[in-house]
């Protein structure tokens, strides 16, 4: 028959309470594991997730910059070929303008040099008409007598006078 002889062992009562043991706590303890690692390999995929979204946006963000450089550096060309041309504008203008206002102070130059030698002539005529006068009137008191021809000379001074 059977031998109970073996049930008074403690060592065997001992195993099989290690086994009772081991056989309830392994289904808490491998449901406790298996929702840890459930849990984090939630938390992983939501942080791969985020990651991902980070990595779009930042490319999504990349294409944008890349997009307003791009646009930036055709602003930056257009704006310097209008600098150019409005500097060119500028330069003609004031070569315009110079040319203008030499030519003007040349005119002014002229006009002015004119007016000194129309002045000129004129006050040499005006002197060289006095001096004749004189010189004339000196010669005709010398030459003539003074009592045949003194209404002569008189009349001719008033003439020569009113001539100047």
């Amino acid at each position: 028959m059977i031998d109970l002889s073996i049930l008074d062992d403690a060592t065997i009562w001992v195993a099989i309470s290690f086994f009772i043991f081991l056989v309830l706590i392994f289904k808490p303890i491998k449901s406790q594991i298996s929702n840890g690692l459930d849990q984090k390999i939630n938390e992983l995929k939501s942080q791969i997730t985020e990651a991902e979204n980070l990595k779009k946006e930042a490319e999504d963000l990349l294409i944008l910059q890349q997009k307003k450089l791009s646009e930036n550096e055709e602003k930056i060309k257009k704006l310097k070929k209008e600098t150019d041309n409005q500097v060119r504008q500028i330069n003609e203008s004031v070569d315009k303008e110079f040319k203008i206002s030499s030519e003007r102070r040349s005119k002014a130059f002229q006009t002015g040099l004119k007016q000194i030698e129309d002045k000129i002539r004129n006050d040499l005529k005006r002197e060289i008409l006095q001096k004749t006068v004189v010189f004339t009137e000196l010669r005709i008191k010398k030459d003539l007598k003074k009592k045949h021809n003194s209404s002569f000379i008189e009349e001719s001074l008033k003439k020569l006078s009113d001539h100047i």
